[in-house]
């Protein structure tokens, strides 16, 4: 007889693959890495194939890896319609999200296309910009909600979360580091992180120049890959078939800092419609934030390193 796939073992495969490497996951999933490896090798003996190839610089699906990839979506997909549909009921209207840049090139546009499926009566709005004007456009009730810097967003988040920082540098860059100043590609508009490692690396006494700047993301992942330079990324914005996570120990550089990351809501929520609740609940939910443990929607403050799971 034919067996189901355990729709946790997928969540696990996908989660994998996103995260970059099996230690991520863990962290995004709250398990163990022993657990998760657990899980991948239990789901590898269901299908009988390798599905991942895995070697110092993180995770890749394998051919059959590759080929069940979009079937896990889907699976993951239905299952959180299913839950929608049973547990919410018939939930219709628009919700205004804004969202800072790297936070719309995550894993995020994989949850969103997930509501969209689960609540198909609901039209999302949605504007990428810098957290400042995220702010400016939620104070004006032009947002219903908001994911960016907590620093740079004037409201009290319902969650927060932190993800590390890595210097990434093109695969092909054969550069000594350490000859001469530090070659930076620096996002051209208001990053706390960035600003905060700057004076970092004055403090200690580390030379380097700006080689390009950009307030694109795409445009700054391309100068990584041309080798112009090394910038700070998160990991999931790392290309590993094109960039390479650098060890600041190796080359004598401060270790990176962390990005911290918040959801908020606009400040008169009682108003708040059905469907922004809905959102609301599913973020909670799909991106594995707190909700209160009598499931009420409160302003529930946590700070936990956590990914954007599918």
């Amino acid at each position: 007889m034919i067996r189901d796939l355990d729709s946790t073992l997928l969540r696990t495969f996908v989660t994998v693959i996103e995260a970059g490497s099996v230690s991520n996951a863990a962290v995004a999933l709250h398990r163990t890495q022993a657990a998760v490896s657990m899980a991948l090798r239990r789901l590898e003996d269901e299908v009988g194939q390798r599905l991942l190839e895995r070697s110092p610089r993180g995770v890749k699906p394998t051919s059959a890896g590759s080929l069940l990839l979009p079937y896990a979506h889907k699976v993951l997909e239905i299952g959180l319609a299913a839950r929608s549909a049973l547990t919410v009921g018939d939930v219709s209207g628009t919700v205004r999200v804004g969202i800072l840049e790297d936070i719309a090139m995550s894993h995020l546009r994989h949850a969103l296309r997930q509501f969209s499926a689960s609540f198909p009566d609901v039209s999302l709005e949605i504007v990428v910009d810098a957290s400042p004007a995220l702010s400016q456009r939620l104070a004006s009730n032009t947002l219903d909600f908001a994911i960016g810097d907590p620093a740079l967003i004037h409201a009290e988040p319902l969650v927060t979360w932190r993800h590390p920082l890595r210097w990434a540098a093109a695969r092909s860059r054969n550069a000594d580091l350490r000859d001469g100043p530090l070659p930076i590609i620096a996002f051209g508009g208001a990053c706390r992180w960035q600003e905060n490692f700057f004076a970092t690396l004055l403090d200690a006494g580390i030379v380097w120049r700006v080689a390009c700047t950009s307030t694109s993301l795409s445009a700054i992942q391309s100068a990584v890959e041309a080798g112009l330079g090394i910038a700070l990324l998160l990991d999931w914005h790392v290309r590993r078939d094109t960039m390479h996570v650098i060890d600041p120990r190796a080359v004598g550089l401060p270790m990176p800092p962390v990005a911290e990351f918040g959801l908020f809501s606009h400040a008169k929520s009682n108003d708040r419609t059905s469907a922004a609740t809905a959102l609301q609940r599913f973020l909670f939910r799909s991106l594995q934030l707190c909700l209160p443990e009598d499931g009420a929607l409160g302003r529930e403050r946590a700070t936990m390193p956590l990914r954007f799971p599918n």
